[in-house]
């Protein structure tokens, strides 16, 4: 059997030339690119497990908390804190403790919205002041936020200066220079109910000064005459456990002045201990223009109805215009350097002033369109909300559109002496919190302001290249920051304070950030670890929990509704935690090699199969010869597949000679070792392309074999056109045609696959910044494999279109005979691969656009020119390795094979 398996090889050099070269072409390509993958495989779990592992691990919210979103998206919210007031009691804090493999548990207890309010004094130039006469300025401010996007007029401010001497304005009494009836009306005030709380008579402010004893109505005395630009700004009073803070993120490091938190701090009274921000979290600003008016010859009655009759006079000119900005009020307010700041100290003084009042606010609700971008639902909050009695001016920025549900809770005056007072223990730089990787970056609890970054460059031009970041609005998209940290154990001054209506008691923590002992990384056993705990910890309390560890930011898109004051409609993207992240990149770069390389090995044994058969086919006589002669069916057999695996086994060792020059070349990287693996791996993809055609030849019946075939009668063609006859011939051998087909669409397949990933998802398919770095980048190493596939595939086609011509000479020569030219024949040949080709090519492509949009959950516009790209390239390679079988043609021995027939 040797000898005869020998002789073929010798016989028929060509056909074991394309055997060897095919399986030679798979053996190399699986033992080079799975050396490389390898490699790139380490890299990949080495890049995950170093961004595994976040500042916390679980994530424990009150039960029901997580919302509709989250959950259909598997993510979690940036501002997941924001409108969470409680639903974690101090028990089920304690049993979260306990769960054994806890290293930190971190609670945060969202209280309120304080409105701190700081007036900033600006003085009318020198210059402007020349002469001793009465003088009219009126003040007005724009309060510019959204970066320069939206603009909001306040209702101008006046300011009147008399050479007479200003007296009274004291007890809610006007001052007045003797010659009208006095100035009254400071900003601010007591309105009675029903007053709008942005018009005149609530924002509008009128002030007076005198040159000759330097009084100034309201505020004192000043040295020059001027304005206030009154500032009222959020701020988010939160409260923690410092010890487990200090161990989560590093709080106790990021102090700036003052001393850090104390754990029982807060005990005392009625005082609220607190650590300041040092940042406003806001980048709003406010311009100021000082108009000169006419002056009257008298001192008016400078109320409402005057400020509103002023608002439309003209200016004789414009003597200054000024710019403040909000974190120039936050640090007025931080160092009480304003006699009209509320709510807070400067740094250690005693006790502080009174919190008279204070909000909640709900979270944005959202609606998802069909191409998956989340709109926020607007909500209308009631004049009343603003309208709370208290002595502070509403921001102007409260009158623009809405997201958030606003609830007011103000002091009772019978329970007026209960309030709570803001003591600042300490300032901390929310920019020292300690940092963690970005790719796996968590919320720590809103010490760092949500932003919404442009997603398009309409929206990169209204914000003016910027991100949108909180306002004065109490209500807008994106919410204020953490600016005051308490403790827990300061909690009853707020929670349970009966000095506060509408604030019932209630379980007061938010959330908590847990981090799990013994995590390494993105190894088995730790995630077993964190997922053991997040269920002891489910199952204790009855608290939602949700696993970050190994999760990554992933950009959300929302489409913002135009603002009330010329902030347009915007598309933007927040980055919301996208869960199991690592793991799914992990699992996605191990399947896509295997894929790859069975895709390979598949179609190489396609490739041997076809190429088998057609070899067992051509010896149908001399089978049939050897079995009449007394040879068993298993000899025929093993004689067919040992030919097979011997040109495996020779294709092999080519393999492993040239796989490390290959290698090497490609930058790839494959030891000699890895390279003899290509003996084995080529011997076993010949036997497994030769075990259908050796069953062929063991069936081969020795009388039929030996007798000449005979066609069965069946229905006349008469086709019309070199493409129907190509039709027809294609037709004529279907297993073979679909075996070549198959082949080329599986390579086809893969490349489009590959490219959409690149080109269509820009290099990502699981929507995250962790696996936009590492996972599902496509690699040189996988467009190889993918190039390896298709010249698989093309190789399948030339041999069919080799073998058909083998096969059907005697016809080409009469067809010869008949007057068609080489030419004729010759398109006639490259039309059945173009045949072949376009079906594989479709097949191919249809399945690859099929899968990357599975992965996407889209099927873009450029998906579908990537896809057709494919095809023509699918169409043009095959039509191309078809003129090597075509140049046979001139070679074909025409008198010879007719003379045969």
């Amino acid at each position: 059997m040797g000898r005869l398996a020998w002789s073929q090889v010798r016989f028929r050099p060509a056909r074991a030339l394309a055997l060897i070269l095919g399986v030679l072409v798979a053996a190399t390509a699986f033992t080079v690119l799975t050396a490389a993958s390898r490699t790139a495989q380490l890299r990949t779990v080495g890049k995950v497990s170093a961004s595994y592992q976040p500042a916390y691990d679980i994530l424990v919210r009150p039960a029901g908390s997580r919302t509709e979103v989250e959950s259909e998206t598997g993510t979690v919210q940036p501002d997941f804190l924001s409108g969470v007031y409680g639903g974690i009691t101090m028990a089920q804090y304690r049993q979260v403790q306990q769960v054994p493999g806890v290293q930190v548990a971190a609670p945060i207890a969202l209280i309120e919205y304080a409105e701190l309010q700081a007036a900033i004094w600006e003085p009318v130039p020198a210059a402007a002041l020349a002469g001793s006469g009465r003088q009219l300025y009126r003040v007005s401010t724009t309060w510019i936020s959204d970066n320069g996007a939206s603009r909001v007029m306040q209702p101008p401010g006046y300011l009147y200066v008399t050479p007479g001497r200003l007296t009274g304005g004291v007890n809610g009494l006007p001052a007045t220079d003797g010659t009208g009836p006095g100035c009254w009306l400071p900003e601010g005030d007591f309105q009675p109910p029903g007053t709008d709380p942005f018009g005149v008579t609530a924002q509008s402010f009128t002030s007076c000064w005198s040159r000759v004893n330097q009084y100034d109505q309201p505020g004192g005395f000043h040295a020059a005459a001027g304005y206030y630009v009154t500032w009222t700004i959020p701020v988010l009073i939160a409260a923690i456990d410092p010890q487990a803070e200090a161990e989560l993120d590093g709080l106790n490091k990021a102090l700036v002045s003052g001393s850090y938190l104390k754990e029982n701090e807060g005990s005392d009274g009625l005082t609220l201990p607190v650590l300041a921000s040092s940042a406003s979290g806001m980048n709003e600003y406010a311009e100021t223009d000082l108009q000169q008016l006419t002056a009257p010859s008298a001192m008016p009655d400078m109320d409402a109805g005057w400020a509103s009759a002023l608002a439309s006079v003209p200016a004789s000119r414009t003597v200054t215009a000024g710019r403040t900005t909000a974190q120039q009020a936050y640090d007025t307010v931080l160092t009480g350097a304003s006699p009209t700041v509320r709510l807070t100290t400067p740094v250690g003084t005693g006790a502080g002033n009174p919190v008279t009042g204070y909000w909640t606010v709900g979270p944005v609700g959202y609606q998802q369109t069909k191409a998956g971008a989340l709109v926020p639902r607007p909500v209308v909050n009631p004049v009343s909300v603003w309208s709370t009695g208290t002595p502070f001016t509403v921001a102007m920025d409260d009158e623009d559109s809405q997201y958030r549900t606003v609830t007011p809770h103000v002091s009772t005056q019978a329970a007026a002496s209960q309030v709570a007072v803001i003591k600042i223990a300490g300032v901390f730089d929310p920019a020292r919190i300690e940092s963690f990787d970005p790719l796996s970056e968590v919320p720590l609890g809103d010490y760092q302001p949500i932003t919404a970054a442009p997603a398009t460059a309409a929206s990169r031009l209204a914000l003016h290249g910027g991100d949108l970041l909180p306002s004065q609005n109490l209500g807008g998209l994106v919410s204020q920051p953490v600016n005051l940290v308490t403790t827990l154990s300061a909690l009853p001054e707020l929670e349970n304070n009966p000095g506060y209506a509408d604030g019932p008691a209630r379980d007061p923590i938010s959330t908590i950030r847990v981090r799990v002992a013994g995590v390494t990384g993105a190894d088995a056993l730790s995630r077993a670890r964190v997922s053991a705990v997040a269920q002891q910890i489910e199952q204790r309390t009855g608290l939602d929990v949700d696993v970050v560890a190994g999760s990554s930011p992933s950009p959300v898109t929302i489409d913002l509704p135009a603002g009330r004051f010329g902030q347009p409609a915007l598309t933007l993207t927040e980055g919301w935690v996208k869960e199991g992240v690592a793991v799914t990149i992990l699992n996605a770069v191990d399947n896509q090699s295997v894929a790859l390389f069975a895709l390979i090995l598949v179609v190489c044994v396609l490739f041997v199969g076809n190429a088998a058969t057609a070899a067992v086919r051509g010896r149908r006589r001399e089978l049939g010869v050897l079995a009449s002669l007394g040879w068993r069916r298993s000899s025929l057999f093993a004689t067919v597949l040992g030919e097979v695996a011997g040109t495996g086994l020779a294709a092999g060792l080519l393999a492993a000679a040239v796989a490390v020059p290959v290698s090497s070349a490609l930058h790839l990287g494959a030891s000699p070792g890895r390279a003899l693996l290509a003996v084995p791996v080529a011997t076993a993809v010949a036997v497994a392309g030769g075990l259908a055609p050796a069953w062929l030849a063991a069936r081969a019946d020795p009388v039929s074999s030996v007798r000449p075939p005979v066609l069965a009668v069946g229905r006349a063609h008469q086709p019309r056109g070199i493409t129907a006859l190509a039709l027809l011939n294609v037709a004529r051998t279907p297993g073979r045609s679909l075996v070549a087909a198959v082949s080329l669409g599986a390579g086809i397949a893969a490349l489009t696959l590959l490219t959409a990933v690149t080109f269509a998802f820009r290099g990502m398919i699981v929507g995250s910044l962790l696996g936009d770095a590492v996972a599902l980048q496509v690699r040189s190493v996988d467009y190889i494999a993918a190039g390896a596939t298709v010249a698989l595939g093309v190789l399948s086609v030339a041999d069919v279109l080799f073998l058909n011509i083998r096969e059907r000479a005697a016809e080409l020569a009469a067809l010869r005979s008949f007057g068609w030219r080489d030419g004729a024949l010759a398109r006639l040949v490259i039309t059945e691969g173009a045949i072949i080709g376009v079906a594989g090519s479709l097949a191919g492509a249809g399945l690859g656009l099929a899968a990357a949009s599975a992965l996407s959950g889209q099927l873009p516009a450029r998906l579908l020119a990537i896809a057709a790209a494919a095809v023509a390239a699918g169409i043009i390679v095959t039509a191309a390795a078809a003129l090597a079988p075509a140049a046979l043609l001139r070679r074909l021995p025409a008198a010879h094979l007719l003379a045969e027939e």
